[in-house]
């Protein structure tokens, strides 16, 4: 990208940050809109080469929220919590640690 100012043109260096930062702003915000317009175009086209069904089931498929999964939580998990908890580490750094919810490792060290 390439601004195409000539510092000479301008008062002083202030004026000439201010111009440059302007374009660079402009320029960006172009760059920004063509790459949106050409993601919005290749979009309307997929959608009208798909049939209705197929359209329906694909917003049906985003719109319904996905089923959760429980952890798998085994008998070795539960030690390293109970341990973890004993050296005074708080539950969320625990979670974070095992991968699991916070509730999960509350259930955990029960």
């Amino acid at each position: 990208m390439k601004l195409d100012l000539n510092p000479s043109e301008y008062v002083s260096k202030d004026a000439f940050v201010r111009a440059a930062l302007a374009r660079a702003r402009d320029l960006a915000s172009e760059s920004w809109e063509e790459t949106h317009r050409r993601q919005s175009q290749k979009l309307t086209k997929e959608i009208d080469r798909l049939s209705k069904q197929e359209l329906a089931r694909r917003l049906l498929r985003l719109m319904t929220r996905p089923a959760r999964r429980r952890a798998v939580i085994d008998e070795s998990m539960r030690k390293r919590a109970a341990g973890m908890r004993d050296k005074g580490l708080s539950v969320r750094e625990i979670a974070t640690e095992l991968g699991v919810s916070i509730p999960s490792v509350y259930n955990i060290t029960k």
